[in-house]
């Protein structure tokens, strides 16, 4: 049996690999293990090809831990993954950075058991850090909860970001709630914060004339259009929000692209 496990959120991808361990550690009493990452180790997949023929009479199963399987695209690799997929007690676990390649297509087939960890975002993205922020029992002020959100919205690997940034907060015994200020004595964003305060000034300007002027000045210091929508998003309210919301329906549909968006934003009240 193959499990395979792909995207770029290595913290809940890790997660669900280290679960998928457990859970077999716990139904087999006697089972071996073998660990290997092709992307460090490119000839790794050679021990993983002898650890596969070696004999089990004493042992109830055996489990191939691969990371990055997809690092190596060689026939033969292809083809020992493809004799295991019907396997009933060799499990490989596969856990990778990206969707697959189209040599490595099968594995979101069939009886592979497939299962992609896409980067956080919108909704969802704010619901685990408002699980984690529990978690590490802190509490924020409304305007450093929006400028947390932006800032981990803003970056990649956004699951580990989050995580390590909340595990600082809790060492650091700011009262609650957090303030914006104590926020950003921990929080270093650089341009990013920049991005996240200029941003205010849109939603805060009287005229569709000044907003623009704005977001010129943004675009012109090369800040990200992806990063800027963000940010005005998690600091809108009410009907802002929903506008924004609608606008972001249109560039995930292919309708808008970010700067598009935003143009049509400041312009449009």
């Amino acid at each position: 049996m193959i499990i395979f496990l792909y995207g770029p959120d290595s913290y809940h991808r890790n997660k669900k690999l280290k679960e998928l361990i457990k859970a077999y550690q716990e139904k087999y009493t006697e089972l071996d293990m073998l660990y290997c990452d092709l992307e460090s180790e490119p000839d790794g997949w050679l021990r993983v090809k002898d650890f596969l023929n070696q004999p089990s009479m004493f042992i109830d199963s055996k489990i191939a831990v691969i990371k990055e399987s997809g690092a190596v695209d060689s026939k033969e690799w292809i083809g020992i993954l493809k004799d295991q997929l019907k396997t009933p007690k060799t499990f490989i676990l596969l856990s990778n950075s990206k969707a697959p390649r189209a040599a490595f297509k099968f594995l979101l087939k069939a009886p592979v058991r497939s299962q992609a960890f896409e980067e956080l975002k919108g909704k969802s993205l704010e619901v685990f850090l408002e699980k984690e922020a529990e978690s590490c029992n802190l509490s924020f002020s409304p305007q450093a909860w929006q400028f947390f959100c932006s800032y981990i919205a803003s970056g990649n690997n956004r699951s580990w970001l989050a995580h390590n940034e909340l595990e600082k907060l809790s060492l650091v015994g700011f009262p609650k709630p957090v303030s914006l200020d104590n926020l950003r004595s921990v929080v270093h964003w650089r341009m990013r914060e920049e991005v996240f305060l200029i941003a205010r000034q849109i939603l805060g300007a009287g005229n569709s004339g000044r907003k623009l002027g704005v977001l010129e000045k943004l675009l012109l210091q090369k800040g990200a259009p992806a990063y800027i929508f963000n940010s005005l998003a998690y600091q809108a309210g009410g009907r802002i929000a929903q506008r924004l919301a609608d606008y972001d329906i249109s560039i995930k549909s292919g309708g808008l692209e970010y700067e598009e968006a935003l143009t049509d934003f400041v312009i449009g009240d």
